[in-house]
């Protein structure tokens, strides 16, 4: 190519998602109810205007969306819409749009019956096609992609890209798991040298929400989603600006693009005497969140975690009335807000870890054997697999753990052994 090109990548938009659980929030008043709604509603469409706002002030040559644009394989109304809104503003400035179609709005539901800018392509389900970018009568690069014709796709849809050797610049776009990555669903499950194999210069890969770049060259990049929608997706959330040089070389920069963000705010009860001097501690910590995450808004899940003389009274009705007493403080009747969405207990009685861990007791046993499980791989898979009958009972609802939250779930298992086994008299 005889000059270099720019590109965004995003995926897993998920417009119009419902965030079930919020319609039923108490103890404040109507109006600052309803403000948090209408952001909640209403984000996934603002990190789309985002994410078109950063194609215009970039000069993009195009846009590359990597599935599950839609929420539900039935895309309401709304949300088709504002995204032919969306892609109206870039045919206004001359940026096509290539899309796939994943899991969750596979190419085979009930949509509305729009015409749709001649800027957009949306790659067909079940096989590979590709299409050139043309750009002053000359070809920069050819992009590869594949749509879902079904949620549940087992295939191994990698094997079926490969490119031309007469590509100036080969991109795949594809909605899949990478490695079996064990928070997601394994739909199109493949592996990394499956899709080196295929010779695409960059992967557009969709489907796993966290940013993530599993190899430089050629460059495999999970994008991750744009807005996160529960307390799992935390941290800033957003999409790929993509810089190729004339002489093929990929300058990577990640760009933030979430409207509301999720984090988790984690105190520990050590020395903390009363009820009165932990809120003020969590009203503090915050107040302070919004400078950290450039003023946004935050919906917040607290963690309380320590140990300490407040953990009996932590065991009563005591955090509900904190976590009412804080969204009052904290949560406007308009604009940005602070969202405490909940307040997690994990805390234990006061007591010396490490003198129990010296003894000889099944309590000792115990403690010993959880400490091994921070680095022993084996006995963390173990673990996940004690785990798998839960998830095959209650379906979608439970999921494998992260590795972050099984680090959680052994922490609170170790408090609960110690609540249930310590005796005052083993010290």
């Amino acid at each position: 190519m005889s000059e270099g090109f720019s590109f965004i990548h995003a995926g897993d938009l998920h417009l119009d998602s419902p965030f079930r659980g919020f319609e039923h929030i108490s103890g404040i008043d109507e109006p600052i109810k309803e403000n948090i709604l209408r952001r909640l509603r209403n984000c996934t469409f603002a990190a789309l205007e985002n994410i078109v706002d950063a194609c215009i002030e970039y000069e993009v040559d195009f846009l590359v969306l990597s599935g599950d644009i839609y929420d539900l394989v039935d895309r309401s109304i709304r949300a088709e819409l504002r995204f032919r809104n969306a892609i109206e503003r870039l045919a206004d400035r001359g940026i096509p749009v290539f899309a796939v179609h994943g899991n969750h709005d596979f190419d085979n539901g009930i949509r509305a019956r729009l015409t749709w800018p001649e800027n957009v392509h949306f790659f067909s389900p079940g096989e590979v096609e590709y299409r050139e970018v043309i750009r002053q009568g000359e070809e920069i690069a050819r992009i590869y992609g594949i749509s879902y014709p079904r949620r549940d796709v087992t295939e191994n849809y990698a094997a079926k890209f490969k490119r031309h050797q007469n590509a100036p610049f080969a991109i795949g776009v594809l909605h899949c798991n990478v490695g079996g990555v064990p928070e997601h669903e394994n739909y199109s499950p493949c592996q990394v040298s499956d899709l080196v194999q295929a010779g695409m210069d960059y992967w557009a890969l969709g489907h796993v929400h966290s940013h993530r770049v599993l190899k430089d060259s050629p460059c495999i990049v999970y994008a991750g989603s744009p807005q996160g929608r529960n307390p799992r997706e935390t941290g800033d959330k957003g999409c790929c600006l993509v810089n190729v040089s004339e002489n093929g070389l990929i300058d990577l920069q990640f760009l933030a693009v979430d409207d509301v963000r999720w984090t988790e705010t984690r105190i520990s009860i050590d020395n903390i005497q009363s009820e009165g001097e932990l809120i003020t501690q969590l009203d503090n910590q915050l107040t302070g969140i919004r400078s950290i995450h450039n003023k946004k808004s935050v919906v917040t899940r607290i963690i309380l975690t320590g140990r300490g003389p407040l953990h009996r009274k932590l065991q009563s009705g005591a955090p509900a009335d904190i976590l009412e007493e804080l969204r009052l403080r904290l949560a406007g009747e308009d604009g940005d807000f602070i969202w405490p969405e909940s307040i997690k207990c994990t805390t234990g009685i006061p007591l010396d870890k490490e003198a129990l861990r010296k003894g000889e007791t099944l309590l000792a046993d115990l403690l010993a054997l959880r400490g091994r499980a921070d680095k022993d791989e084996t006995l963390r898979s173990m673990l996940r697999e004690s785990l798998a009958p839960l998830e095959d009972r209650t379906g979608s609802y439970v999921s494998s753990p992260s590795e972050a939250e099984l680090d959680l779930l052994l922490e609170a298992a170790e408090d609960l052994a110690i609540d249930l086994l310590w005796e005052d008299d083993q010290l």
